[in-house]
């Protein structure tokens, strides 16, 4: 079946935050209008609920390592919306800790332009056949190191950096809609338990007096 690509305007940015599990805890109105989710469909889900069934394992194990390793790091995205529509993404992948007692993960998606899509629509497609055809996800990672090693690049970050024509460039690009400042500041309203219970109890303290 053919699949149909949902065109994504390229001066918009989506904007998602996780908690170390991978559950959305913020979307903006981007994420949400390209996703074809509403807000409250997004919100406490799996960030694999706009991940393409056919993204290569050994790809996404790179991204979790990476947030694991609390490791900045780029990569691209196939992706689907809730209507079966395809579009592509280049990810800003920031994982941090949040006022000490909370590690999150900020995400930042832009369009990629059709040249870049090519090249990893191909590279996807081989990992993807490799894993689901006999070969497996040791066999793909032999193939992604050697695709790499190839293009003289250490890993999937530095290739996209290159083909983005270095970091300047990368960065200019990703933070042309949300900078960086914005991205660490989404949903900064978020409390702890104690803190919410602190608050509430200041509340009524303040009602009876």
């Amino acid at each position: 079946m053919r699949e149909v690509e949902k065109l994504m305007p390229p001066d918009i940015t989506l904007v998602c935050k996780l908690d170390r599990n991978g559950y959305i805890t913020f979307v903006n109105k981007d994420y949400v209008d390209i996703s074809g989710y509403s807000e409250k469909e997004l919100l406490g889900q799996s960030h694999e609920i706009l991940q393409h069934p056919a993204m290569p394992a050994v790809v996404r194990k790179y991204v979790w390592d990476m947030i694991a390793e609390n490791k900045h790091s780029y990569f691209i995205s196939k992706n689907l919306t809730k209507n079966k529509e395809v579009f592509w993404t280049i990810a800003d992948i920031n994982p941090m800790q949040h006022k000490e007692w909370k590690s999150v993960v900020f995400i930042r998606r832009k369009f990629l332009p059709s040249d870049i899509k090519s090249e990893f629509e191909k590279l996807y497609e081989t990992l993807y056949q490799i894993e689901t055809q006999g070969g497996g996800e040791k066999v793909a990672q032999k193939y992604l190191d050697g695709w790499l090693e190839e293009r003289e690049a250490q890993n999937i970050s530095d290739y996209i950096i290159d083909k983005f024509g270095g970091p300047k460039k990368l960065k200019a690009y990703l933070t042309s809609e949300i900078s960086d400042e914005e991205l660490f500041t989404v949903d900064a309203s978020e409390l702890s338990l104690d803190e919410i219970l602190k608050k509430v109890k200041q509340k009524k303290r303040r009602f009876f007096l």
